[in-house]
């Protein structure tokens, strides 16, 4: 999984310059039809899918619920996390995700590729189960 341009300065000033920052109170994953790069590009379009939007890892609960304990570098998402059904005409492919520091717009952080691509039907219901998101910092 590699870290955004945001975070990965936010990061080095940390570490490197004592500069601090503000970690997010709460963080959203993202779906992604192609490589998100270092910006979040490539989230699921409004059109392809009407009814998309962000979701919180933590199902509105505590923020740390979310995420297992870092170890070893690693960390995988604790619960399950739904989307809303897919309400386009068309088929969506997904292949990547991201997670930002907002429920819309914001900062990108992190971003990583699915172990494969999955392609979701009209009316088909999206969603990650626990501990499919392996979270690897490198």
């Amino acid at each position: 999984m590699a870290a955004s341009s945001y975070a990965g300065n936010k990061i080095l000033d940390l570490l490197l310059r004592g500069v601090a920052f503000s970690a997010p109170s709460r963080v959203w994953i993202s779906l992604h039809t192609a490589d998100p790069a270092l910006t979040g590009a490539n989230e699921v379009s409004l059109v392809a899918w009407p009814a998309y939007a962000r979701q919180d890892p933590a199902g509105g609960e505590a923020a740390a619920t979310g995420f297992s304990p870092a170890d070893a570098k690693t960390t995988r998402n604790a619960l399950w996390i739904a989307f809303p059904a897919i309400d386009g005409a068309s088929p969506v492919t997904v292949t990547h995700f991201a997670i930002w520091d907002a429920a819309t717009a914001g900062n990108c952080l992190l971003v990583g590729v699915l172990k494969l691509p999955i392609t979701y039907l009209p009316t088909d219901e999206a969603v990650i189960l626990a501990d499919a998101l392996d979270i690897t910092v490198t």
